[in-house]
């Protein structure tokens, strides 16, 4: 499946980030050292099969990837631009996650 989200000045994709309490992000990539910031336009993020093939599925904006057992994954983000990113490229029109 792909999906859409955001990337950070660091290039990895919004699912390696956390933000603290104070609204710092940081990377939890192994040895990035990038002080990130979101970037605001979300952009579709291909993901692969185990044989490399591209698997063509959009996972709709704010649902939770596959994970062990249902719904076990991580959400991806819900925000205005990725649903309406997500409407552009399959048509179906989702309402934004509540900020």
């Amino acid at each position: 499946m792909a999906r859409i989200g955001h990337r950070c000045k660091c290039r990895h994709g919004d699912l390696s980030h956390t933000t603290d309490k104070n609204g710092k992000q940081s990377c939890g990539c192994a040895g990035c050292t990038t002080r990130c910031r979101r970037t605001e336009e979300p952009e579709l993020l291909p993901t692969f099969d185990v044989k490399g093939n591209a698997v063509e599925r959009i996972v709709p904006p704010g649902e939770r990837l596959a994970g062990e057992s249902t719904n076990s994954g991580p959400q991806t983000c819900g925000c205005a631009a990725c649903c309406a990113l997500y409407t552009e490229l399959t048509g179906i029109e989702l309402e934004p996650a509540p900020a």
